[in-house]
């Protein structure tokens, strides 16, 4: 009598707040049914591989499933049964064009001779796969119906928040039409299944199957594309990966318009932006990254230089170098982009147009076209610089007068000038030339006079006048 006395009050002041909560969340009913005629499951065959993998994959589980084409009979040790000449993948996909494109994952038909198409009515067409992109994991799919078919349209994911309410819609273990529902976990997730990895995490369940399918906001619009889950068990643990809808829309229009995606290329080389470099350059924040070269013929060309520091691409805020690959991995080549930039303490702006990059040259004729690295001497520095570059940026073979006196000695390597990054000796000479007669800040690795190694460090030095 003790313990039900002690509980019965709890389960009275719970009953409230659970009534109230559930008037809180919101009801998924109407947005279920809005979306649902244009959610299709995908059946793709393919040749079986000569040798499959007996684990069956690692922890980090895709979320799609094969099948034999028939289940295995008789008594295994008294039957030879011959393995099976295909296997099947089950999966998801949305119609985005009424003229009846659909787009799914690229491993759900990768390799595949022969894919049909599911929809919610049982209506069954066979499709043609209308361009793949590995690197993004997608895939566009056609289907000729004959009219005109219901359509998703692509909603913005660059304003989801962590939080947020979102529905799945899929074909789970071959169940077509189900529905999940959940929040925005996590944004800007890498897991290393992707080139351009940049998930929404969502604790809405996703299961094998569900790949492909889209991933809903409340307005019924697609914010991303179910493709991975972290599954140790096999089977939803409440982590799932959406591919975001700003990587998705992009690459479904230019599968089905063209067949594939050629993403464009700025034409820059960037680095992080460190503390010592926000000091250096007199940034607000560490937020952004550095331009440390700007290619020949390239979009950058006559708009951006060294010492640069990119804070947006399209009006979405960049925050290191990984976020600049991606944003610019989501333009098409040919594409106009605004670009905004720190230079010299002051905000600009200005519109490139993301290119081709440039076909990779043979080693061979690039050493011969490009002339032979000379050494340099910087006398009122002190500092005699190797004309080879090093690894990571420009070796000091001598260090004497003002230098010396600074703690640098030879065998040290100069990274950075004042923020800058430097690439060869030639480099450096600019970057220090323009100062006149200022100090020089060097970003220097490599050990010091006492052999002891610190790392990375900035080391100001005064030309000797």
């Amino acid at each position: 009598m003790k313990i039900l006395v002690r509980v019965l009050p709890v389960l009275l002041l719970l009953a409230a707040p659970a009534a109230n909560a559930s008037e809180l969340l919101p009801s998924m009913a109407a947005l279920a049914a809005k979306v649902a005629p244009a959610v299709v499951s995908i059946a793709a065959m393919a040749p079986a591989p000569k040798n499959p993998p007996l684990d069956g994959g690692s922890g980090k589980d895709r979320a799609s499933v094969f099948h034999p084409t028939a289940d295995t009979p008789g008594d295994a040790a008294s039957t030879v049964v011959p393995p099976p000449k295909t296997v099947e993948s089950l999966g998801s996909g949305f119609v985005f064009d009424p003229s009846g494109y659909i787009l799914t994952n690229n491993h759900v038909v990768n390799g595949a001779n022969n894919v049909t198409v599911t929809f919610p009515d049982g209506t069954v067409y066979p499709a043609i796969i209308a361009g793949r992109d590995e690197d993004a994991d997608l895939a566009v799919l056609k289907v000729d119906a004959g009219h005109p078919l219901p359509f998703l349209r692509f909603g913005d994911s660059a304003k989801l928040r962590v939080g947020d309410w979102v529905l799945a819609v899929g074909n789970p273990f071959g169940m077509s039409n189900t529905n999940t529902a959940g929040i925005v976990s996590a944004l800007h997730r890498q897991i290393g299944d992707t080139k351009f990895d940049d998930f929404i995490q969502t604790d809405a369940a996703i299961n094998k199957g569900n790949s492909g399918g889209p991933l809903f906001n409340l307005k019924g619009q697609v914010i991303g594309v179910n493709s991975a889950i972290y599954a140790p068990n096999g089977t939803s643990d409440g982590i799932g990966f959406s591919i975001p809808s700003a990587m998705a829309e992009p690459v479904a229009e230019a599968l089905a318009h063209s067949g594939k995606m050629t993403r464009g290329w700025l034409g820059v080389g960037t680095e992080e932006v460190t503390p010592q470099i926000q000091a250096a350059l007199r940034l607000p924040n560490a937020r952004g990254v550095l331009v440390g070269a700007v290619f020949q013929n390239s979009p950058a060309t006559s708009v951006l230089r060294p010492g640069d520091v990119i804070t947006a691409l399209g009006g979405l805020k960049i925050a290191n170098s990984r976020a600049l690959v991606i944003r610019t991995a989501e333009y098409q080549a040919g594409q106009s982009v605004e670009v905004d930039f720190i230079r010299n303490g002051t905000a600009r702006q200005a519109q490139l147009v993301i290119a081709v990059p440039p076909p990779a040259q043979d080693e061979s004729i690039a050493e011969r076209q490009t002339p032979p690295p000379v050494p340099v001497t910087l006398s009122a520095y002190g500092l005699g610089l190797a004309g080879k570059p090093a690894a990571n940026g420009v070796s000091i073979t001598s260090a004497t007068g003002p230098a010396a006196k600074a703690g640098i000695v030879a065998g040290n390597v100069i990274r950075q000038v004042n923020g800058i990054v430097v690439i060869t000796a030639q480099d450096v000479r600019k970057q220090v030339e323009a100062l006149g007669a200022d100090p020089a800040v060097f970003l220097i690795t490599g050990a010091m006079q006492d052999g002891s190694n610190p790392g990375p460090r900035w080391v100001p030095v005064k030309p000797a006048k």
